[in-house]
């Protein structure tokens, strides 16, 4: 039996954010949630669990989803202000010109 991975909290709202906003976009589009299961090669049911935000689904699902909304271009894009804000803090504060 599998055991249910216990994720932050944090995480979880995120999930749930992007859920919601999947389930917004969806509405938009004035589209059941049987024909994006359908265009995402899932069930309704499962549909239902990516608007609710729920982190059992497969990223894999959520991404079928996205796509099945016209959504997935640039979804994989990082804003890494951390890693940016470390490359910058390793940079020398000054150049020097060399002779040559």
């Amino acid at each position: 039996m599998a055991t249910a991975v216990k994720i932050p909290r944090a995480a979880r709202k995120e999930l749930m954010t992007l859920g919601e906003n999947i389930r917004i976009a969806r509405l938009r589009r004035k589209l059941t949630a049987e024909i994006i299961a359908q265009r995402a090669g899932t069930t309704r049911q499962t549909v239902a669990k990516v608007e609710d935000g729920d982190p059992a689904v497969k990223i894999g699902t959520y991404a079928a989803v996205l796509q099945a909304l016209g959504l997935l271009k640039g979804w994989g894009q990082l804003d890494d202000l951390v890693g940016d804000q470390m490359s910058l803090d390793g940079l020398p504060q000054r150049a020097r010109l060399k002779n040559g």
